[in-house]
């Protein structure tokens, strides 16, 4: 489930005319992000310690593309650090730490968030689930329905691999809102990956009867009750020859012979969902991970780099791009690739092993033993043979 912060009414200031911080939410409001954010950076600029200004500049770099989520980070840490009782913050900082899978970070602002006192508000919070449309319900700062925040806590617990801590979270949350489809859609997940499947199938069913239309509890089930592997792609072909301008089910078979090692097939279906959607990055993506596993490194490269054109510069995409530079013997590129990636995401593992090899072949063996050094302290135990070899 996706939460969407829309600001109505947000704040109360008294000004004889409408000034760069009034403006920015009224362009906010009307989906004019570029307006609102040269507005808010306005203010701040003459109004710097305002704490208000940077929580919604936050917000606005949270609607852009690419590293935008890590400025908006930036804009919650330094409103937080002028108002560290500025409560809303913690549940929009947490939700972002989600989203970055900074899973222990979230768990603690959300346990801030209910701390905290909520005091009088102007702020409607409205909450979207990634399967509905418009506005599926309200919950305020001063809500005293816990649901929505111990729905997640247990995302947050659910991340760090606490599945029971998890599902306990989600019982609660249903307890205060029995009607909200999500709650059973996620507890259905968390069963399967328990493989507790029978349970998952009355969560899900739930969820279904709630909301007929909740597409990942649908396919939850599907997933649960086709059983073998031709049941699926019987499935998925079906889908196919019914709409076959749909690049979705093209995608989602490609990414289903994939993960069982048909990567000739994959890369058929791949192929397909670019030709009838160039625009989705996942297309590219997919495809470029399917060229990797088929060792073809010039279309690999090529993949990711039209996968980042679309959506910019994620780590996985870097990650992907710069291994395949790597095998092509482009070490100056590759390295590029695997600096931009750690400075997006300073604790990623795989980050520092690939920089680590990188530097190794172009002889910097002490930069390259500190981040072999590095993976290893950041969970890469697996490492430690390669890493003794450089380092000695």
């Amino acid at each position: 489930m996706f939460i969407f912060i829309l600001m109505f009414g947000l704040g109360i200031r008294t000004f004889a005319q409408e000034n760069d911080f009034d403006l920015g939410i009224q362009a906010y409001n009307e989906g004019d992000y570029e307006s609102a954010f040269l507005l808010f950076d306005n203010w701040l600029r003459e109004n710097p310690r305002d704490p208000e200004g940077y929580w919604y500049l936050g917000q606005v770099y949270e609607q852009f593309d690419g590293m935008s989520d890590f400025l908006a980070l930036e804009n919650y840490n330094q409103a937080l650090a002028l108002n560290p009782e500025m409560t809303p913050v913690y549940l929009h900082r947490g939700r972002l730490y989600l989203r970055l899978k900074r899973f222990e970070e979230a768990e603690a602002d959300f346990k801030t968030y209910r701390r905290l006192p909520k005091g009088e508000t102007t702020r409607i919070i409205y909450k979207t689930s990634g399967t509905d449309s418009g506005v599926s319900s309200i919950f305020t700062d001063q809500s005293e329905n816990p649901s929505q925040i111990l729905y997640l806590l247990s995302l947050s617990k659910a991340g760090q691999g606490q599945v029971e801590t998890a599902i306990s979270l989600l019982d609660s949350a249903i307890y205060y809102s029995p009607l909200e489809s999500d709650f059973y859609a996620e507890k259905g997940k968390l069963l399967m990956d328990e493989k507790q499947d029978q349970a998952a199938l009355i969560a899900l069913e739930k969820a279904l009867q709630i909301n007929p239309d909740h597409y990942l509890a649908k396919q939850r089930v599907l997933s649960i009750r086709q059983g073998g592997d031709r049941e699926k792609l019987e499935e998925l072909t079906k889908a196919i020859s019914t709409d076959p301008e749909n690049p979705l089910p093209w995608k989602i078979r490609g990414y289903y012979k994939f993960s069982k090692s048909d990567f000739k097939g994959a890369l058929t279906d791949f192929s397909e969902a670019i030709s009838l959607h160039p625009e989705d990055a996942e297309n590219w993506f997919y495809r470029a991970k399917t060229y990797a596993k088929l060792k073809n490194w010039i279309k690999a490269e090529q993949d990711f780099t039209e996968a980042m054109f679309l959506t910019e510069q994620e780590p996985e995409l870097l990650l992907g791009r710069g291994q395949a530079r790597y095998y092509q013997n482009k070490t100056e590129l590759a390295l590029a690739d695997f600096i931009q990636l750690i400075s997006i995401d300073p604790s990623n593992a795989s980050g520092y092993y690939h920089r680590g090899i990188t530097l190794h072949r172009l002889n910097r063996a002490s930069e390259a033993c500190n981040d072999l050094t590095k993976a290893v302290q950041l969970g890469m135990e697996n490492i430690g043979e390669v890493k003794q070899k450089i380092c000695n």
